[in-house]
C-alpha cells in the first residue's frame, strides 16, 4: 500500500499514513479532518543515463570527437582509392591463369607482341 504525507491545517502537525488509494484519510491526532496532502517528487533512478548538464555535455563531446575522426578517415581513404589498371593492360609476361582469362583477341595480341 502507498504511503501518504498529510499536514493538519488546524494544529500544523505533519504525519504519514499508509492507506489504499480509494480510502479516505484518517483524521489528525487532534481530531481535525481539515488535512492537506503533501506531494513529493517521485524517486526515479535510470541506470547509465546522464543526469547533469556536465554529464550530458561530456557525452556529446565524446560523440562529436568520434564523428569528426570518422569523417576525416573517410576523406583520407577517398584519396587512397586509386583504380589500378586491369591486369591485361600491364606489361610483362603473363601466368597461365592470366592467359586463360584473356579473350581470343587478347591472346592473339599477346602472342604477336609477347606482352600483355
Amino acid at each position: 500500500m502507498p504511503t501518504y504525507d498529510y499536514n493538519c491545517r488546524s494544529c500544523g502537525k505533519t504525519f504519514e499514513q499508509v492507506r489504499r488509494f480509494n480510502e479516505p484519510a484518517s483524521p489528525c491526532v487532534c481530531g481535525s479532518s481539515d488535512l492537506s496532502q503533501i506531494f513529493h517528487p517521485p524517486n526515479i533512478f535510470v541506470k547509465g543515463e546522464p543526469t547533469t548538464l556536465g554529464q550530458l555535455s561530456e557525452r556529446n563531446t565524446q560523440k562529436l570527437g568520434r564523428y569528426e575522426l570518422d569523417n576525416k578517415r573517410e576523406q583520407q581513404t577517398k584519396g587512397d582509392n586509386k583504380k589500378e589498371a586491369p591486369w591485361y593492360t600491364k606489361s610483362g609476361t603473363s601466368s597461365a591463369s592470366e592467359i586463360q582469362k584473356m579473350t581470343p583477341k587478347q591472346k592473339a595480341n599477346y602472342i604477336k607482341k609477347g606482352t600483355k
